[in-house]
């Protein structure tokens, strides 16, 4: 039990959420995305490659119970699928507009705009998001290939 403890210490979660092997599956698989953010499908495809048994069900609630309290983030684009980051820490994002790409960005900028928000709405802000979008690189080449 002490070790399941300090493992819950150690991956950083709250006292609150209740570690079994499933969800560390789950877990692992988002935080060794690097930088890269899945969905849930392509998540239950790798949890399911070394788990087999771990069901389609239990991933998906897993990975809404751990963006709820904070320990991922989840991007819901509309019709796309949500996207979901292993990191949590404050940090921004760049999404391609025509294949969906999602990057992390760092922007100090970014920060001005959580005084910004306070001081013209009188909120206290605890946190912001902000996701830029545009072109990735490789859709700018396939569009100058194809003279788009």
């Amino acid at each position: 039990m002490d070790d399941k403890r300090l493992n819950q210490d150690r991956l950083e979660l709250p006292a609150d959420l209740r570690m079994t092997p499933q969800r560390l599956a789950v877990l692992e698989e988002v935080r060794n995305a690097k930088g890269q953010h899945l969905t849930a499908a392509e998540i239950t495809e790798r949890v399911r490659a070394k788990h087999p048994t771990v069901s389609v069900g239990t991933v998906y609630r897993t990975l809404h119970t751990f963006a709820e309290h904070g320990v991922i983030l989840e991007f819901p684009f509309g019709d796309d699928a949500s996207r979901f980051d292993g990191r949590a820490d404050r940090h921004d994002h760049v999404r391609c507009n025509i294949c969906g790409e999602l990057r992390d960005v760092d922007v100090p900028s970014a920060l001005l705009a959580h005084q910004v928000a306070a001081d013209q709405t009188g909120y206290v802000i605890d946190g912001h998001q902000t996701i830029f979008t545009g072109i990735c690189p490789v859709c700018q080449r396939q569009q100058d290939r194809h003279g788009g």
